[in-house]
């Protein structure tokens, strides 16, 4: 069963944002999906984006716990994130506070800065990578 939770719809209706790039919506879904509605994150902070940018979209996520497995976010990140081709680079911003930069993608092969291969691929370079690593040692 697939759950949708339309950000950018929620926030276009509940917070009259009217100007949002393509790039905006998608980042307003993604941030819905990831945190099973984004009007669970902080409502003055999702007023400072600059939705209606083309190149890149910047969030401050203050107080939300990222992680692998139970409480699993960090990983729904990286999935969704392989499956939209949306580029996401965390940074520590403030105390307790992060700053999630993401740029969109458009092709699966090319130069390292405008690929974005599906999640399954890049496990594979992953693996492969450590795997002939350890057996260099």
């Amino acid at each position: 069963m697939t759950k949708n939770y339309s950000g950018s719809d929620w926030l276009k209706s509940s917070l009259g944002i009217k100007d949002m790039s393509p790039l905006g919506e998608a980042v307003g879904d993604l941030l819905g999906d990831l945190f099973f509605g984004i009007y669970h994150l902080n409502q003055a902070a999702l007023r400072r984006v600059e939705w209606s940018n083309t190149h890149h979209i910047i969030f401050y996520l203050r107080w939300k716990d990222l992680s692998t497995v139970d409480f699993n976010n960090l990983t729904i990140l990286v999935v969704l994130a392989h499956d939209r081709m949306i580029r996401v680079c965390i940074d520590a911003a403030a105390p307790h506070t992060l700053r999630l930069l993401f740029h969109q993608r458009t092709k699966r092969e090319g130069d390292i800065f405008e690929r974005y291969p599906t999640i399954e691929d890049h496990i594979k370079m992953i693996r492969e990578h450590y795997a002939d690593e350890r057996l260099e040692r």
